[in-house]
């Protein structure tokens, strides 16, 4: 189980999110993927992954907006790599190698955009500094 819990709040004032819903949040929301690639990779129907990623957006949302802890457990889950059959085992790891490298392309961007505003930051800091030795 893992918690987390805003300053001051009473431990017993959480709220559950399971490693399902947790899951659903991370992969459309974090790593962007649309809900049927998302839903393939949980291996759960797009209405079960629906159902999921609303419950754990309303949870996150209610912890957020009433300062309460939000608890990470449970839930009804299997780990891959067990006894599936090869071609399975296979699909499996190709689709983990496109999430992993979709999640390579988002932070490439995204460090992309923190350099250009870094530049801009740093351009716009030499004119004010030009304009105060013109003065």
């Amino acid at each position: 189980m893992r918690c987390f819990m805003p300053e001051g709040c009473p431990k017993i004032e959480a709220v559950s999110i399971t490693l399902e819903e947790l899951e659903t949040v991370r992969l459309v929301d974090l790593l962007d993927l649309d809900q049927e690639d998302a839903a393939f990779y949980m291996g759960i129907s797009r209405k079960a992954f629906w159902n999921d990623l609303m419950n754990a957006r309303k949870k996150i949302a209610t912890a957020l907006v009433y300062g309460m802890g939000l608890r990470i457990e449970g839930g009804s889950y299997v780990l891959r790599g067990g006894n599936g059959s090869k071609d399975m085992e296979e699909q499996t790891r190709q689709h983990d190698i496109e999430i992993m490298e979709q999640e390579l392309a988002l932070t490439r961007s995204r460090v992309e955009r923190l350099g250009y505003k870094l530049a801009g930051l740093k351009e716009m800091d030499k004119t004010d500094k030009d304009e105060r030795d013109l003065d």
